[in-house]
């Protein structure tokens, strides 16, 4: 479920004409929770978005309030309304942005994307793919390392844009914290945890790469978090992030649960020089039902 600031900034629609839409049109009847506040449906999402497109395209709301989903698609498929299809078209408008260095089309495409699919399935079959394919052109010299590093920031702002969003200030769910630690600059991993996390309603707290395990330690202790997950992606990872990884799991309270991915995590679990208390997650899927085990699990 969407609050009304996440579904404003998902569609673009602003709070004010999303009330007065429902109030003097009907365009959706979103939920309530128990302090009176609108939850909307990732259905009620995709209509408005439907709806806003075709305003855009200079239909009046009062005359196509009315209509079914299929209906909308129908006439913004019958206006030749831009799309995205699947993922290799995806790819091939963010690309041709990018050596344009179009930010604000690779952020309309980001946005558009995540309006049409759930959590897992943006973060998994969009996000991570066009990320290590806009990485393999910058290797491949086809695009430069601005576009490449523009890119990143696009998703980053996006991403942790709607983790504050969807997140809930206090709540039953358990808190998680997110960071790679000293000599891990890759952050992809955690942040796309990061999202899953927060659309399972869990308090999200983003520390970020390349940490001293001291600092995650003392971060762990004052904020209390359920679990704290920590990425790495080197191969094979340095003798020092062992040795960090040891560190803090001997010093974290027990409590604190601490989970570990990417695929320096992979190398280090296969070769069985995973120090003791990790639990190794081996893919984003892995990890969104860790996270739905561990919700289950969590006293309210």
């Amino acid at each position: 479920m969407h609050t009304i600031k996440t579904v404003s900034v998902l569609t673009g629609i602003s709070t004010e004409t999303l009330r007065a839409w429902e109030r003097r049109y009907g365009t959706v009847s979103p939920s309530r929770d128990h302090k009176g506040r609108r939850l909307y449906s990732q259905e009620d999402v995709e209509r408005l978005t439907l709806l806003a497109n075709a305003t855009q395209q200079g239909f009046t709301i009062s005359k196509i309030a009315g209509l079914a989903k299929v209906e909308l698609q129908a006439l913004l498929t019958a206006n030749e309304a831009p799309q995205v299809v699947h993922q290799g078209l995806f790819f091939v408008q963010v690309v041709d942005a990018l050596t344009q260095y179009r930010m604000e089309r690779c952020e309309e495409l980001l946005k558009r994307a995540l309006i049409a699919m759930d959590p897992l399935y943006y973060a998994r079959d969009i996000l991570l793919p066009t990320l290590h394919k806009v990485g393999d052109l910058w290797h491949e010299g086809k695009l430069t390392i601005a576009q490449e590093h523009m890119f990143s920031a696009c998703v980053k702002r996006i991403v942790l844009s709607m983790v504050n969003n969807m997140q809930p200030f206090s709540g039953p769910n358990p808190c998680i914290m997110f960071a790679t630690l000293s000599g891990e600059n890759h952050e992809f991993g955690i942040l796309l945890s990061c999202l899953l996390a927060a659309s399972q309603h869990c308090s999200c707290y983003y520390v970020g790469p390349d940490l001293p395990w001291e600092d995650l330690l003392k971060a762990g202790e004052q904020l209390k978090p359920a679990v704290i997950v920590i990425g790495t992606v080197n191969t094979p990872p340095a003798p020092s992030l062992i040795e960090n990884l040891t560190h803090l799991a001997e010093a974290l309270p027990h409590p604190i649960q601490l989970w570990i991915g990417g695929l320096g995590a992979q190398f280090l679990y296969e070769q069985q020089h995973l120090p003791a208390r990790y639990q190794y997650t081996s893919s984003l899927d892995d990890f969104n039902n860790r996270v739905t085990g561990l919700i289950t699990k969590h006293p309210a």
